[in-house]
């Protein structure tokens, strides 16, 4: 094994190791070997021949590398043979917008005909080590401990190739390795069926999230009363009450049949709509008023802790159009183009002081109608669809005009069953929320004690 230099990262100081290990830098250990550059127009975003998938950062997950979506597709020839990715390679995300993905490690469970981009590494370990070893050690929090020692007093969002060269593992002898491997492999397997069986609940109750939801804007949730007033005399009387708008109001044609008392109506007959304004980065502040951004519009919720942005300085006009007040539906506009990872909908509830950015578009339905209710709708299979039939964009990015979507027909119930049907589904999902935050509780337990074991094993403190 080499001498440590000081700028060597080292996985223990040498006094804690026990007998027989040492430390060694990666790069003695393993073939470090650069992602693909390759030109962005000669890329394509599905597949072809003459063509390999290869991995960006966000392929790289704790779950181990998403192989099957979220891939660009580069001219065979761009990538050599070096850089094709091999059963046991694990791959680093060296560069990423995304501070949480710099330092992400996955291995390559399979064989697999690909390569990962030039923001991304491979990690190819020699022979006379055993690989196992190291892709458990490239799993443990210590290893994010070291590389976020690294990238200290540098870029953050970027880890450099020296400094992952330089990154010491501990190396006990080879029979050591193996046998703690079997080891780890022997108590992950538990811990594994468990978590499995965590995420399968999860995905039953996102399942049936999905059911009432379908249920709710359908009229198939709650019962239909006969002596609610009709959501047709309902639109009449606002109708009345807007006659400079009546062609707004007209009946729409070729559209399937509703639940009995409900209607369509356009959302620009029942809602005025406005997109948000380009506030400049130059004059954002500390404090002041927040300013509702594409991040802060989850899938119903609005989350204003996510990357907060503020202003103080904003002209009267300017701060009269754009503020946001509760009972506003805000609605996505731009994402990943095809992904439909945007067209989120949260409403405002009690929050003040908002303005609304730009790519956010504002619903404010006129009254007695149920903002609570339109949110629901907006969150179904039959709006967004609708929603993506107008995406524009390149290859990356994805845009949806609010123009567009609000000559778009949505079912009006009865105004007294949007209030049924708004109760019976916080009821469900209160439901659903406390059983997902057990099952959160229990993933990470199952967590911290994959990590525990990784972490008495890595400093040779794990027994049978």
């Amino acid at each position: 094994m080499t001498k440590p230099s000081s700028r060597q990262i080292f996985a223990l100081p040498a006094s804690a190791l026990p007998s027989g290990w040492s430390q060694a830098p990666l790069s003695e250990l393993a073939q470090l070997i650069r992602g693909v550059v390759y030109q962005k127009d000669k890329a394509r975003d599905k597949p072809q021949p003459g063509y390999i998938p290869i991995l960006r950062a966000a392929n790289i997950q704790e779950e181990g590398l998403i192989l099957g979506q979220n891939l660009v597709f580069a001219p065979e020839k761009e990538v050599k043979p070096e850089q094709l990715l091999q059963p046991g390679d694990v791959v680093i995300c060296m560069s990423s917008g995304s501070r949480e993905l710099v330092g992400k490690a996955a291995p390559l469970e399979e064989p697999w005909r690909g390569a990962c981009g030039a923001f991304c590494a491979v990690v190819r370990f020699k022979s006379g080590f055993e690989p196992k070893w190291g892709r458990y050690f490239f799993r443990s929090d210590n290893y994010r401990r070291l590389i976020q020692a690294a990238a200290a007093g540098v870029n953050i969002n970027n880890l450099r190739y020296d400094a992952l060269a330089q990154l010491r593992l501990p190396v006990p002898p080879l029979g050591e390795q193996q046998r703690l491997v079997a080891l780890i492999e022997h108590y992950f397997h538990r811990i594994d069926a468990g978590v499995t069986a965590l995420r399968r609940a999860q995905a039953k109750l996102q399942n049936y999230r999905a059911a009432v939801l379908e249920a709710a804007v359908s009229g198939r949730l709650v019962a239909q009363d006969p002596a609610d007033e009709s959501a047709a005399a309902l639109l009449g009387r606002l109708r009345g009450e807007r006659s400079s708008q009546a062609a707004l109001f007209e009946p729409l044609p070729d559209l399937p049949p509703l639940a009995q008392g409900w209607t369509w109506a356009r959302l620009a007959a029942i809602a005025d709509a406005l997109g948000g304004y380009a506030f400049k980065s130059r004059d954002f502040s500390a404090s002041g008023l927040q300013i509702v951004k594409i991040a802060n519009v989850e899938r119903g919720r609005l989350n204003l802790a996510e990357r907060p942005t503020f202003i103080n300085q904003v002209e009267g006009r300017i701060k009269e159009k754009y503020r946001l007040q509760p009972g506003d539906l805000l609605i996505s506009l731009t994402g990943t183009r095809r992904k439909r990872d945007y067209g989120f909908v949260a409403l405002v509830q009690d929050e003040t002081g908002l303005l609304l950015n730009q790519r956010v578009a504002r619903l404010r339905f006129h009254a007695p109608l149920n903002p609570h209710f339109f949110e629901l709708i907006l969150q179904g299979n039959h709006f967004r669809n609708r929603f993506f039939a107008y995406e524009t964009g390149n290859v990356g990015q994805g845009n949806v005009r609010i123009a567009a979507i609000i000559q778009e027909a949505v079912p009006v119930p009865p105004l007294a069953e949007q209030a049924r049907i708004v109760s019976a589904v916080g009821q469900r999902f209160a439901a659903v929320e406390r059983i997902e935050t057990v099952i959160e509780t229990n993933l990470r337990r199952a967590r911290a004690l994959g990590q525990a074991i990784l972490e008495r094993t890595f400093s040779g403190r794990l027994s049978e």
